[in-house]
């Protein structure tokens, strides 16, 4: 005979979001037994039983392995439901702050896809940038293809290891002496934008001052071109060239499918 306190598992999924299969599952796998079965085998649970499947369920989206869920539901005690509590409170507070690190990550590629969708490709223009902290690598001169691939992953775990890797874009510095050698490839350092309060660092360098800025559309292999057209108007402005150009990224594979739309910021120190 059924008793009053007991409901049946569809009104139980449907009272505690959980499937009618998933309780099919757990209870023949013995980790959640209903609380009484018919004749003919219907499923039943108490109201008793709500805060138990709650907790199991937390437990699975925090992503604790049902084995483990199990082997708690089997050994339960005040004691070991404080230690597991505490245990998933850990968990919640890396997810959060796992989760608050993606969330500065997305809006820093909003505003920096923002700021590059206003922006007036075809113009050079000479401006005064504040102070600008970037954090560089060591360097990488006359480095061979592999040894660049190499110094690249070193500087992403480089970043990570100071907490400083972020959705900036990972950009190159070159000695102006090579670009005006027609070494375009030639990089010295790899650089990404911190914020100025972290300029403690060994590694860092501070932009302040004039820069002539310019954009590259398309792939490295005919950059000399845009170079040329910005060394002539330092010429027609009467301007002195300084020791290092910066280049990163505004458009590249994750922005555009086609190569030849690529755009490349280029900054060059003068006086």
């Amino acid at each position: 005979m059924q008793k009053i306190n007991q409901i049946p598992i569809s009104e139980f999924a449907s009272l505690t979001n959980v499937s009618r299969q998933t309780l099919i599952y757990y209870d023949k796998i013995n980790l959640f037994k209903p609380d009484y079965k018919n004749e003919i085998g219907y499923r039943y649970y108490s109201i008793k039983q709500i805060e138990l499947i709650s907790v199991i369920t937390l437990l699975k989206e925090l992503g604790m392995p049902l084995k483990e869920i199990k082997e708690y539901t089997q050994n339960k005690s005040p004691e070991h439901f404080l230690n597991l509590m505490y245990q998933q409170k850990k968990t919640i507070q890396e997810q959060k702050k796992h989760l608050e690190y993606n969330e500065m990550i997305i809006n820093d590629k909003i505003q920096l896809i923002k700021e590059a969708i206003q922006t007036p490709f075809d113009d050079i223009t000479l401006q005064e940038i504040e102070e600008t902290t970037f954090y560089i690598s060591d360097n990488i001169a006359n480095a061979s293809e592999l040894d660049f691939l190499i110094s690249i992953n070193q500087f992403i775990e480089e970043l990570k290891s100071h907490g400083l890797f972020s959705s900036q874009p990972i950009g190159i510095i070159s000695n102006m002496k090579d670009i005006l050698n027609g070494e375009y490839n030639n990089y010295s350092y790899l650089y990404v934008k911190i914020p100025n309060s972290k300029n403690h660092y060994t590694n860092t360098i501070t932009l302040k001052g004039q820069y002539l800025i310019g954009y590259h559309l398309g792939l490295d292999k005919n950059i000399e071109v845009t170079y040329s057209k910005m060394i002539k108007k330092i010429e027609e402005m009467d301007l002195k060239i300084g020791k290092y150009v910066y280049e990163e990224f505004v458009f590249d594979s994750v922005i555009k499918n086609n190569e030849n739309e690529y755009i490349t910021k280029i900054m060059i120190e003068v006086e």
